[in-house]
Parts: structure tokens; sequence; C-alpha cells
């Protein structure tokens, strides 16, 4: 600002215009030269001390496994971290305090300080949820670029009654009845009709617990219901031996919205399930995606021609029109191939008023924690000045005992 103020008063000079010269007002304004010292010293006196070596200092924002694992805090410590962040958007006063006492243990350990800053959630301006897609999976084998097997599929059969944890390793899940599953061997070959109406094998390869590995060089889909089938062969002077199984239960399938150029999204103050564009045989379209928003105070503010952006701004649009109900958005940001949106993403428009407050009944239940026990606390969505005034407010109420300063 003071470099602002000098360019204008000399333009007046130089114009021999004594009306254009701007002189600073009321001597707030940091003189030229003075602003990377305010800088140095407000963030220095908001994370600490520079360390040896760096002038940047490193914030961390914790998983929920720093409340349990100490090691995890610990080694993030001795690696440079010199601020926790706590998001208060997730878990709650009893994890925070483990996920601290975790710190000051690690801290003393150490002989080394960590600042620890809070961020309030705020108002989650967010996409509602989708409808489930089918009960349905879909396994296939790797291949490389000629379509040759690489590696098989591997599908982890596990007693329906009695499932056991999965490896991470596995492709597929299958529950089935463990008097069926009991037989199996190594090397049993299950056939079966896969939901598409194409014959499929799969190999028995190890049996681990009640649990067996089978695998598989060929794309298939199963669906809850659909028999699986081992065949022994005949001994003799008896018939083969033949056992099936139905496939039990499959959880649905996490459904998104494929969005691309040019397509419309409905947003909806209803929060029931959204639902994918439906088309035609003709790839007419009949019904346009839609999907539903957290607050109801949305559909007030927003207006024609303002902008919107979604899940991180990975999707853009603008606002064509607005009623009470719904808020029609034509997409006019994505790349060539869609992009998916999900349940629970962000949603940001920046060009409108939300006539909300940045402070949640959440966020109000989460200061009392915060002014004991955080050294800063994040503040999202501010629009106003009003909006930090208020923040003041509530924790000068609170008597921290630390005090609180703005930066």
């Amino acid at each position: 600002m003071s470099a602002l103020h000098t360019v204008v008063n000399l333009l007046g000079r130089l114009s021999a215009s004594e009306e254009a010269c701007v002189q600073p007002s009321n001597g707030t304004t940091p003189a030229l030269g003075e602003g990377a010292l305010l800088l140095e010293k407000n963030t220095e006196a908001l994370l600490g001390t520079a360390p040896a070596g760096r002038n940047v200092r490193i914030m961390v924002t914790m998983p929920p496994e720093a409340a349990s694992d100490y090691e995890l805090v610990r080694d993030l410590l001795s690696h440079g971290m010199d601020c926790m962040r706590i998001n208060c958007a997730h878990d709650g006063p009893e994890v925070w305090s483990a996920m601290i006492a975790n710190l000051r243990r690690a801290e003393k350990e150490m002989n080394k300080h960590c600042k620890v800053a809070m961020d309030l959630a705020g108002p989650k301006l967010r996409t509602g949820p989708v409808q489930r897609g089918p009960a349905a999976l879909k396994y296939r084998p790797k291949r490389d670029a000629l379509g040759r097997v690489l590696s098989p599929a591997r599908i982890w059969l596990t007693p329906s009654s009695g499932p056991e944890i999965p490896p991470a390793s596995a492709d597929a899940v299958l529950p089935v009845p463990w008097a069926w599953l009991g037989r199996l061997k190594r090397k049993d070959c299950i056939r079966f009709t896969d939901a598409r109406g194409a014959s499929r094998t799969m190999t028995v390869s190890e049996i681990v617990g009640q649990s067996r590995w089978a695998e598989a060089v060929r794309t298939a889909y199963v669906v809850p219901g659909l028999t699986l089938e081992i065949r022994r062969p005949a001994r003799l002077g008896a018939s083969a031996r033949v056992w099936r199984a139905q496939v039990g239960g499959i959880p649905p399938k996490e459904q998104t919205l494929r969005l691309k150029l040019g397509d419309t999204l409905v947003l909806t103050r209803s929060l029931e399930p959204g639902h994918p564009a439906q088309y035609d045989k003709k790839g007419k379209l009949i019904r346009p995606a839609q999907i539903g928003v957290s607050l109801p105070e949305f559909f007030d503010s927003v207006r024609p021609g303002e902008p919107i952006w979604l899940d991180d701004a990975k999707i853009g649009g603008v606002i064509r029109s607005v009623t009470p109900e719904n808020v029609s958005v034509e997409i006019t940001q994505a790349r060539p191939s869609g992009e998916k949106l999900g349940p629970e993403k962000g949603i940001n428009v920046p060009e409108s008023v939300l006539r909300l407050s940045p402070l949640t009944k959440e966020d109000l239940d989460a200061l009392t924690f915060v002014v004991q026990n955080a050294d800063i606390v994040g503040y999202s969505f501010v629009r106003s000045e009003a909006d930090v005034l208020e923040l003041q407010s509530r924790l000068a109420d609170l008597e921290p005992a630390q005090g609180w300063e703005l930066f």
C-alpha cells in the first residue's frame, strides 16, 4: 500500500494536480520495506522461531492414528514437524486430547517444542448422498499392453456366516456358505456363469484359516445368488461328485456422477440420494444428473450467472437458473473424458454472498477445547470483518489461559 501511495503521489506531482495526491491515512500503513519485517515478526509469533537450516515451518495434519500411535507422532516431530494441525471437522475431544498427549510426551522425550493448530470445521457446504449402484463386483487379471496376462486376479472366498478380513491384495471378496467352502482343496476348479452370461472358472490356490484364495485369468462380473460349482471326477463304480453354492451378499457399489463439458447438473435442496444422468437408447438425455446440497442457505444466496466449483475445483460450472428447491448448473470445466462427482465433496461459490455464519454450533462447542489446548485457531469461510470480531468475542468470553492474537 505504501508503494501504491508513492506512485499515486508521484503521478499527481508530474501532472501538476495537487488534488491527485494521496497521503497514507492515519499512519497505519506500513512504510516501504516494513512489510517484510512485519511478516517475519508475525510468522515467528504465530509459528515460532525458524528451525536451523531452513526458513520454513512444517505443519502436519494429524490422521486418526496419531491418537493411538505414539511412535508416529514422535517420528513426525523428530523429522521436523513444527506445528501439529488438528482438523476439528473430524473425531472429537477424546481423540484430540490423545493426539496432543502424544505430542507433549514426544516433546519431553526429544526436548523440542511444537505448536498446536486446531482448525474449526465451519459450515460444510458439500454435496449430498448418491444412490447406491447395483450389488455387483468385477474382477480382472493384470495384463500388459498386448493383453497378455501378467498376473491372475486373486479372489478371497470366505464364509458368509463369519467372514474373515481379506488381505489388501484381494481383487474381490466372495462370501459363500461354509458347508461348501470347507470342501474346497488346492487346485479345485470352480465353474460358474457370470452376470453377463459368460462361462468362467477360478482355481483354488491356497487355504488360509477358513477362507480360500482362488485365481482367475479372465474378467468376470459377480452378483449375489450367482451359483458356483465344483466337480470331482467319478470314482470306480460311482458317479461324479458335484457341489454347488450361491454367492452371498455383496455390498452395493459406490456410485458417482460423471460430468462432462456442457452437461447440466441439478443441485437440490432435498437430500434424497442423487443419481447420474439418464439417457434413452438413442443417447438422448431423459433426466440430467442430480445431487443434493448440505446447507439450505445455499439456495437463498446464489444467483444465475455466478460461478461454482465442485470437489476442490476439479469441476467448474456456471449457475444458469435458481428456484427455491433447485439450482441448475452448466458444466464449463472438466477433463475431456469427464470428472466423477461423489457424495461429501466440497462446493465453492466465490462470488455468491452466503447468508450464514462461519461459526456453527459444532464450532462453538469445539472452542471450549481449543482455547485450553491450542496455540493457533484456524478459521474458514470468513467473509467480513464482523466474522473475525465474532470469533474474537467468543474467545474472550471463554477466557483462555493464553492470550490470543490476530494475524
